[in-house]
């Protein structure tokens, strides 16, 4: 019988012994899903560096006005920086600004920047901003159109001094 007792107790050991092996091995994915969750989040600042492509506003407009279609195939998911528009409207509840080219031949388009509710800072920055004043402005273009010009995710606007 003393033998079936180390029997019994060497499997119980052996098990043991397994167990905390997986238990450790499961303890180092834990630790491999923590660096992916901060390797994301340095994704996230790599992101707020992104690089803008140069745009002035009067040729963006006039290129949706000629040809929607080319100009939402050549901008469409494009970071671009907006030059040369000024504030036609702002938003009430700052979900988003609308700017005007200064070219008279176009002024039914309008590029539409929209604003990410959680983005505090930019909210703030947009706070400090009048219609008319000439900005610059930095985002990702969502849309294009003839009628409704250019509607683009708002990174960041500066006034032009």
């Amino acid at each position: 019988m003393s033998k079936l007792k180390v029997g019994c107790l060497g499997i119980i050991g052996i098990c043991v012994a397994i167990g905390l092996i997986g238990s450790c091995a499961g303890g180092g994915n834990k630790a491999n899903k923590q660096e992916t969750s901060s390797s994301s989040a340095s994704s996230g600042s790599q992101e707020q560096q992104k690089v803008y492509k140069d745009a002035d506003i009067n040729v963006l407009i006039k290129e949706a006005k000629e040809n929607a279609a080319a100009a939402n195939q050549n901008y469409k998911k494009e970071n671009i920086r907006i030059v040369g528009g000024k504030i036609s409207n702002i938003d009430s509840d700052v979900k988003y600004i609308t700017l005007h080219g200064t070219d008279a031949n176009y002024s039914m388009i309008s590029v539409s920047c929209h604003v990410d509710k959680n983005n505090k800072d930019l909210k703030e920055s947009i706070l400090k901003l009048k219609k008319g004043q000439a900005v610059t402005v930095y985002g990702t273009v969502t849309e294009v159109g003839d009628i409704a010009g250019y509607k683009i995710k708002l990174d960041k606007v500066e006034p032009v001094e």
